[in-house]
């Protein structure tokens, strides 16, 4: 582990995140490579189970994305947990816009967890694969159209206008 990802592990795991988060995001922009870092730490802290560290490496996932981020963040979304953010987990896929987690983007699409009963995490399903942009994932999304609820309906509609 480089000194920077040390640093990085330190800082998320004193709570740096939610303490001083101006403080902390000055720290993050002085810092160059650090997307290896994430995806380390989010693989790590998944394997782990240490859910509260893996948040705060998702956070720094949505502001510095990279591709190498996705599998640990798709293999986070399979658990299907309630111990995670999956909405956060969503979002940071959205930024890293990998084509290899459609496949996860297109399962969690359609899964109606009970404390989502306005399918936000569905919608946000939507922002991520519009962004990623690719055929698949627009054959993902004309599928969620067609067979969809209402909401899940006219988030597509909306990325597509």
């Amino acid at each position: 582990m480089t000194e920077v990802c040390r640093e990085l592990r330190q800082r998320l795991a004193a709570g740096e995140w939610h303490r001083d988060r101006e403080r902390f995001l000055q720290w993050l922009d002085g810092v160059d490579g650090i997307e290896a870092c994430v995806a380390q730490g989010l693989e790590e802290t998944r394997s782990e189970q240490n859910w509260y560290l893996f948040e705060g490496f998702v956070n720094v996932a949505y502001r510095r994305p990279d591709i190498r981020q996705a599998p640990a963040l798709c293999s986070a979304l399979a658990l299907r947990s309630g111990e995670v953010n999956n909405e956060d987990i969503v979002d940071a896929l959205g930024e890293v816009r990998d084509p290899a987690s459609i496949d996860c983007l297109a399962a969690v699409i359609r899964w109606e967890p009970d404390w989502d009963e306005f399918r936000g995490l569905a919608v946000k399903c939507v922002w991520a694969l519009a962004a990623i942009g690719t055929p698949e994932a627009w054959a993902v999304l004309d599928e969620a159209a067609a067979t969809g609820p209402e909401v899940v309906r006219e988030a597509v509609y909306a990325e597509r206008s």
